[in-house]
């Protein structure tokens, strides 16, 4: 009677040892192999003969350079494209490091579209005195939704002067000069369908007949220009012209870009601002670049009134501050504004703060607040309070300094607003500070503090 009951416990402790990973269906299995950049999932091909076929049935195939030899790399792309399948494709992604023969790109993108590829990523390398042209199969594509284009030199790629892409969704193109050669206005126009635009480190060639890039996007919601690279030298004759009215969201970051809004945009939710100015340049007043930078943002503001969350950077509101009488541009501009952000660079922890809050320091009626997090079961507290021309917010050892004049406008022109979000960057608080927000029984309030 013993021998049975052992062999029973064997089979249990064998059955529990079994791969249940590679007892899945190869739909599933691939499915989980799509995570993987290409070169990882084909590893994968000798852990069994289970999965020793398995990669050549990928839908999404990611190619990245990781330092080896160029030749080696060229020789891995072709030879997977060789013996994959036939099947369509839902994502192709080539990311070079290494300059290549633009053949070799025309190629790789020639087999992506040739398979129907839903998402074409591609950071490309090439000669400049040989650049890639994209191929027919590229521009008038039916299948593609989402086309992401990086020139790792200015040169690798010749942008097209015109699309047919009735199916994209998503167009982020990076490190791309818009010139005579390859832009006549009808770019954007092919793309009908296109919801989400991106625009990172790209400009109008300087000197050129191309004076404003038009974007009309009938459809377009999420709009985003990034480090906008155009000379500053050409500011007012540079131009982005935006005729979107469906546009739900915005975001500059970086050097701010000369843009006009053609039309109201009534269903904008969000609106997102991280300025930069150069801070130790000899070729740039930097005072007056300050200024004229507050003075544009403050013109796009006005563009943008019809927005329900508005979130600022630290350096934005520090850029606001060079305008010394921000009530010129008049009151009230936000009549639909709900919530006002400011963002830190290096974010340590977030607050959220009633408008009403604050209203009582700006009116001058007290000049400290502590706020008591009566949910929180360690009685987190924060402390806001006016320090010469600053109004100061504090929690533990973080904290952030806000002009009282830019704070005051934008709580001023907000008469909607119901909340204030602060992200506040790691800093070092005073001991005697940080003794007084705990010990200090002047005012409470209570807040509901994310």
């Amino acid at each position: 009677m013993v021998a049975p009951k052992i062999k029973k416990i064997v089979n249990q402790k064998q059955e529990s040892n079994e791969d249940k990973l590679s007892s899945l269906p190869d739909c599933i299995l691939i499915h989980i192999l799509s995570f993987l950049d290409t070169e990882s999932a084909i590893k994968t091909s000798v852990l069994s003969k289970r999965y020793r076929l398995l990669w050549t049935s990928l839908q999404c195939l990611d190619f990245k350079f990781h330092g080896c030899s160029v030749d080696r790399f060229l020789s891995f792309v072709n030879h997977v494209l060789e013996r994959r399948e036939h099947s369509n494709l839902s994502m192709f992604r080539l990311s070079l490091k290494e300059q290549v023969n633009s053949g070799f790109l025309d190629n790789c993108i020639a087999y992506a579209m040739k398979h129907k590829v839903e998402h074409l990523r591609i950071r490309a390398y090439a000669d400049e005195h040989s650049p890639l042209t994209l191929p027919s199969l590229l521009l008038n594509s039916s299948s593609l939704r989402i086309l992401r284009l990086n020139n790792v030199s200015c040169c690798s790629i010749m942008l097209p002067k015109s699309l047919a892409l009735p199916g994209l969704k998503v167009l982020r193109l990076k490190n791309f000069v818009f010139s005579d050669e390859n832009y006549n206005g009808e770019l954007f126009l092919g793309c009908p369908n296109l919801e989400t635009l991106i625009l990172n480190k790209c400009s109008i060639r300087p000197d050129g007949e191309v004076k404003v890039l038009d974007v009309k996007c009938l459809n377009l919601k999420n709009l985003e220009i990034r480090h906008w690279r155009s000379p500053w030298r050409c500011f007012d004759e540079h131009m982005i012209s935006v005729n979107a009215p469906r546009l739900c969201s915005v975001k500059f970051q970086g050097h701010i870009p000369n843009v006009d809004f053609k039309e109201d945009i009534w269903c904008l939710d969000e609106v997102c601002i991280d300025l930069y100015c150069p801070t130790a340049c000899a070729m740039v007043d930097v005072s007056e670049r300050r200024r004229r930078t507050s003075e544009f943002c403050m013109s796009m503001l006005h563009q943008l009134c019809e927005v329900k969350s508005l979130a600022l950077s630290l350096n934005t509101i520090e850029i606001l501050s060079a305008i010394p009488y921000l009530q010129v541009y008049g009151p009230s501009i936000f009549q639909n504004l709900r919530y006002i952000k400011f963002m830190a660079e290096d974010k340590h922890t977030v607050l959220t703060i009633p408008i009403n809050t604050v209203t009582p320091l700006l009116e001058g009626n007290v000049s400290e607040i502590t706020i008591l997090d009566l949910d929180d079961p360690k009685e987190q507290q924060l402390l806001i309070n006016i320090k010469r021309s600053r109004i100061n917010v504090m929690c533990k050892d973080a904290m952030i300094s806000i002009p009282i004049h830019v704070m005051s406008y934008i709580l001023e022109s907000s008469p909607s607003a119901e909340l204030l979000i602060v992200e506040l960057p790691k800093g070092i608080v005073g001991q005697d500070l940080r003794r007084k927000m705990f010990t200090r029984k002047s005012m409470y309030w209570h807040a509901g503090m994310q």
